[in-house]
Order: structure tokens, then C-alpha cells, then sequence
């Protein structure tokens, strides 16, 4: 069974979205958050508002999406058979996510060096703190 976050690929060079997807990918993302909900037809033309993209590509990149479980879509019939794609998390959920996944790879990678760089970087005097930083952070670590 794969993982929910079997796409995440951190490349910190990158900008925004594009640190862990790519980038027509990210600008799909980007204008399904905005949108909320459309199919490939709508959120094609929202998306060439920004950037110009063939519609079979913004197809084949949605299926992606999905496929990665970022984006939900639903088969409705009408006056033809469509899938209406809607982003499966919040911004803020996605954002979370690249978060913990990110400490957690650092953690794995580099253990007590993570954790003495954060601490060292927050600029927390209190010893007291400090130390209760550390304990959560280590907690964090061994999760």
C-alpha cells in the first residue's frame, strides 16, 4: 500500500509550490483552490488566465493529482459524463503536511542536528523554554 504523501519530493531550490510538485501540477493546485470545484473545461480555462496548457494535458496532470490523492473528483452525468475535480485538502492542510514531512525527514536524516538548529534559531532565552522546546522537538523526532 502506498502512503498519501508518496509524492512529496521537497527540492528546497524550487519556489513555492513547485518545492514538491511540479509545476504545472502546482499551478493546477493553485487555481482548484481557487475555483473550489470545476471540471476539466473550467479549470483549464482558469488556468490559461495564468499560463497556457492544452486541455488533454490539464486532463492527463488532473488524473495525476489524483492519483497522488491532492485532488477528489466525482462522475456526473448530464448532458454528458465529466469528472468535477476539488481539492482534496485546504492550502493549510497541504501546507501542514509538506511541513511534518519535511522535520520528519530531517529528524530521520539528521537527528540531534535538527533539533540543536531549531532550538539554537528561535532566539528563546529562557532556559526553561529552551529546554521544553528540545523535549517536544525529540518527542516529535521519535514519533
Amino acid at each position: 500500500m502506498t502512503s498519501d504523501t508518496d509524492w512529496l519530493d521537497f527540492q528546497p531550490h524550487k519556489q513555492d509550490l513547485g518545492k514538491v510538485l511540479g509545476d504545472l501540477e502546482a499551478d493546477i493546485m493553485t487555481t482548484i483552490w481557487s475555483i473550489k470545484s470545476g471540471d476539466v473545461k473550467t479549470i483549464h480555462r482558469e488556468l490559461n488566465k495564468e499560463r497556457k496548457a492544452a486541455v488533454t494535458t490539464v486532463a492527463t496532470v488532473l488524473d495525476r493529482l489524483h492519483g497522488k490523492n491532492l485532488v477528489q473528483r466525482e462522475l456526473v452525468k448530464g448532458a454528458g459524463v465529466r469528472y468535477v475535480y476539488s481539492p482534496a485538502l485546504t492550502r493549510n492542510q497541504f501546507d501542514s503536511t509538506i511541513v511534518r514531512n519535511v522535520f520528519k525527514g530531517l529528524f530521520e536524516s539528521f537527528g540531534e542536528s535538527a533539533i540543536s538548529y531549531l532550538v539554537q534559531s528561535t532566539g528563546i532565552e529562557d532556559r526553561d523554554a529552551l529546554e521544553e522546546l528540545r523535549t517536544k522537538l525529540e518527542k516529535i523526532k521519535d514519533e
